[in-house]
């Protein structure tokens, strides 16, 4: 996959860091806060049906294309309506910190 041109970054979407938060019985409940808006290319990567706690499940991938960041981590998602993906990878294509693709799996 090449680089995307600046035009093919239409997709509006929020990236989100987790915050964490110790509740009354002592375990942490994660929420997650907005840090930016940026705007994307999503690409499909593959679509799967997965079996978890004997329920099937659709499990989607797939790859985030957005200007370059510092600051975006695996631990974080992006978001946009109803589409929450979480991220799995990310990683600078070229080294020359110009975008940064983002592999990610949709969260149903």
């Amino acid at each position: 996959m090449s680089a995307p041109k600046i035009g093919e970054l239409r997709l509006r979407m929020g990236l989100e860091a987790p915050v964490d938060t110790p509740d009354d019985s002592g375990a942490m409940t994660r929420s997650y806060v907005t840090i930016a808006d940026v705007w994307t290319k999503l690409t499909p990567l593959s679509g799967e049906a997965r079996f978890v706690e004997e329920r099937q499940e659709q499990a989607l991938e797939w790859l985030a294309q957005l200007r370059w960041r510092a600051d975006v981590t695996s631990e974080m998602r992006l978001v946009a309506g109803a589409r929450r993906l979480r991220v799995l990878a990310v990683y600078d294509p070229d080294g020359r910190r110009r975008f940064l693709w983002c592999r990610c799996e949709e969260i149903a």
